[in-house]
């Protein structure tokens, strides 16, 4: 009778350590970090391309930094995120990306067109982009290091 009851203890409290671990899931920190890993690489090569552009590539440069983002997008995208809040700025991210990498195709495709004031444009634009690229880091950030 007592082995029956420990083994039945002992089947209860695994069953439950168990329960306890599959209904956790990934902590809010966790999903935060996978989410800021992506943006910190997409910031990187910004600020890379604005340390070292290069104008004998000229258009070229652009296009390859696009082709470069372009991949950070569908890398955003393939992330399991399950807290909204942080699905939000994954949705963010994702299409502030894709506008980023179809503005700097744009603006290469002006450029190689010769036509400067669209691609002026364009770049106006890619500001615009990173403004608000920033205003997204500052609200990640902020909530992610709320308790």
């Amino acid at each position: 009778m007592q082995r029956v009851f420990k083994q039945s203890f002992m089947l209860s409290v695994t069953t439950a350590i168990a329960l306890l671990f599959a209904g956790c899931g990934e902590s809010k920190v966790a999903q935060c970090n996978k989410v800021i890993k992506v943006a910190n690489q997409a910031s990187t090569l910004g600020q890379e391309f604005g340390k070292n552009p290069n104008p004998v590539k000229g258009s070229k440069a652009l296009t390859e930094l696009a082709g470069k983002i372009d991949p950070l997008a569908q890398e955003m995208k393939t992330l399991e995120i399950k807290d909204e809040k942080l699905q939000g700025f994954q949705g963010r991210f994702i299409t502030l990306y894709q506008n980023i990498s179809k503005e700097l195709n744009n603006a290469a495709g002006a450029i190689d067109k010769k036509n400067l004031p669209a691609a002026k444009g364009f770049l106006v634009s890619l500001k615009k982009s990173s403004t608000e690229e920033s205003s997204i880091v500052k609200e990640i950030n902020t909530y992610c290091s709320a308790k």
